[in-house]
């Protein structure tokens, strides 16, 4: 009896299971994913966003100084929060940015800037450290601002993933939702981009146009790491997480500077060598309230901001010379 009772519930568990199997909704193909992704995308109403973006720099002295006591570390950390109102043309977003540096022999320093923020169609208001409105008047119509899918960031998350060649790396859960988990293949403009990150940050260390950098593509294609991954909703089929991971590598060097004589540009003889500088940068995005209802009022002292259009600003630059 006992054994024929074990045999009974065994069936039974696995009839219940199959029960619940049916009720999941089918595995789905990566190209299947990718038009569901932008069918859903084209038809939300409204979302929020939490999004961290944190960059570090390690900036290394040159031969035998070149320790890590004698490197300078300047860490940006950049936090934002948003929902967005489609449907009404709404946007709310606040954030706040960090950025620390640690030099050799000198006290930590850091300091950081809030942010807050809203769109309201074609008006734009902004609270600055003092604690001042600011409304600031776009002369295009709502309609021109909010066109095209314009202020749907996961509309062009999605449109991302469309474009992009990736593989799939599995299931997980974000906050609470399955979610098909895609590694982005990185190409050649990918490259590109990390090209032009490296030499941005190269110029904006060595005060560019007044010294011109040159980055090394050899060095920064061998220790060039980029890491892209997508997560896409199992019910929704919504992007609901975006991560990217950049590392690098590089040895700039100084090869011109401006002649302050004939405002040109000079061209040295011989090129300076700079200490390596290691960087770091990560992003993450959660979507998240899809379609949900929101309400988004800026405060009394917004809208009771003197309003600032684009012609007042040029007639206020006028009369300054």
């Amino acid at each position: 009896m006992k054994r024929l009772l074990m045999v009974i519930l065994i069936l039974a568990a696995l009839a219940i299971s199959g029960c619940m199997e049916s009720q999941d909704k089918p595995e789905k193909s990566i190209e299947e994913l990718k038009v569901l992704a932008l069918s859903a995308a084209d038809n939300l109403t409204s979302y929020s966003l939490q999004s961290t973006m944190s960059r570090v720099r390690t900036i290394n002295a040159i031969g035998v100084n070149a320790t890590a006591e004698n490197a300078t570390t300047i860490t940006e950390r950049a936090e934002t929060s948003a929902i967005v109102n489609l449907a009404e043309k709404q946007v709310h977003a606040k954030g706040s940015t960090t950025i620390e540096a640690v030099q050799p022999r000198l006290e930590k320093n850091a300091t950081t800037t809030e942010a807050d923020f809203y769109q309201m169609g074609n008006s734009t208001y902004i609270l600055d450290g003092s604690g001042n409105w600011t409304h600031l008047q776009d002369p295009r119509t709502a309609e021109e601002i909010w066109g095209e899918g314009n202020n749907n960031q996961v509309k062009a998350m999605a449109e991302t993933f469309n474009l992009s060649q990736v593989e799939m790396a599995g299931s997980e859960k974000i906050d609470g939702t399955d979610a098909y988990k895609l590694r982005i293949i990185t190409g050649e403009s990918d490259n590109e981009a990390l090209y032009n990150t490296a030499f941005s940050l190269a110029a904006n260390l060595v005060s560019y146009p007044m010294l011109v950098p040159e980055v090394n593509r050899t060095e920064l294609n061998e220790t060039g790491k980029i890491e892209k991954t997508i997560w896409i909703s199992k019910s929704t089929y919504l992007p609901v997480k975006y991560h990217s991971l950049t590392s690098f590598t590089m040895t700039p060097s100084i090869v011109g500077g401006l002649d302050i004589n004939t405002s040109q540009i000079t061209m040295f003889n011989e090129s300076i060598k700079m200490g390596a500088v290691d960087v770091t940068i990560e992003s993450s995005d959660i979507y998240y309230d899809f379609n949900k209802q929101a309400t988004i009022a800026p405060p009394a002292e917004a809208l009771d901001a003197p309003t600032i259009r684009p012609v007042q600003i040029q007639m206020d630059n006028s009369s300054e010379e």
